[in-house]
């Protein structure tokens, strides 16, 4: 199906639906089976929003059937599957989607589809701040590594948002969101908010060993007052070559480290 105006007004429309139904957790719960059997809804509308919903239920069953939805008759229902995957961030909906692109020939289908693998790769979407949350933490990473820029931020900010949602005081800001829509929640959900930018330094992999080091500085969000600075740096001994999997995981081990001073600031301050 080309990418018609007809086709720019459905886009529309799922994205308003996101917004509708992106914090609606407690209103899916034991619902998914529902959702599910809607999957299979003659009208292409109903299906649509029974895979953005299923998006929104952070529930890791919905994976499944949204996979499923990737290969609908419809473009509209297979964009919505691709966004419902991406906004639910696990992992497991990464292969359903690159396998559906090698077999898509939609342009927009398939940019629907890179979308939501990257979004996966970045950890989806946060969920809204809880009842006991006080802090609002926005992240940003740069990359000064030879890597992708997105490979580095997914696990940067994986680390982080997990560590922050670890700690019922600690929400975190999606993404994509803007300064003026921070500032919203952090009025009327009267929270304090903070801003983490972490910068992944050069590997170093001197003497035989490996180092990792973020340096990140820690601010009020939206208005960018500087808090505080910190740099974690971990070494792994006996790995003389590029080596991915260890990068990964004191890039992960550093990030954790850094919330923890923060946490530990944020609660002097």
């Amino acid at each position: 199906m080309p990418t018609s105006a007809c086709t720019r007004g459905l886009l529309l429309a799922i994205v308003c639906f996101c917004l509708v139904v992106g914090w609606s957790k407690d209103a899916l719960a034991g619902k998914i089976d529902d959702l599910i059997k809607q999957l299979k809804s003659d009208d292409f509308r109903v299906r649509t929003q029974a895979a953005l919903a299923l998006g929104a239920s952070r529930d890791k069953a919905a994976v499944p059937p949204l996979c499923g939805a990737l290969s609908d008759v419809n473009n509209t229902v297979k964009m919505a599957a691709a966004a419902g995957l991406g906004k639910l961030g696990f992992d497991s909906g990464k292969p359903c989607l690159k396998d559906a692109k090698g077999k898509e020939k939609d342009a927009a289908v398939i940019s629907a589809f890179d979308k939501a693998i990257e979004k996966i790769i970045l950890g989806g979407d946060p969920p809204p701040p809880g009842a006991n949350a006080k802090y609002y933490l926005a992240i940003q990473v740069t990359n000064k590594t030879k890597r992708g820029a997105v490979e580095i931020e997914g696990v940067v900010r994986k680390a982080m948002q997990a560590k922050c949602l670890a700690t019922p005081a600690c929400a975190v800001a999606p993404r994509a969101e803007t300064a003026a829509q921070g500032k919203d929640v952090v009025k009327n959900k009267k929270l304090t908010g903070y801003l983490l930018i972490a910068s992944v330094e050069p590997f170093n992999y001197s003497g035989g060993n490996l180092s990792v080091q973020l340096k990140v500085t820690m601010w009020t969000y939206p208005d960018k007052a500087l808090k505080a600075e910190f740099g974690p740096k971990l070494k792994q001994e006996g790995t003389p070559s590029e080596d991915k999997a260890s990068e990964d995981v004191l890039m992960g081990m550093a990030a954790e480290t850094a919330v923890e001073s923060f946490l530990k600031v944020a609660a002097s301050l």
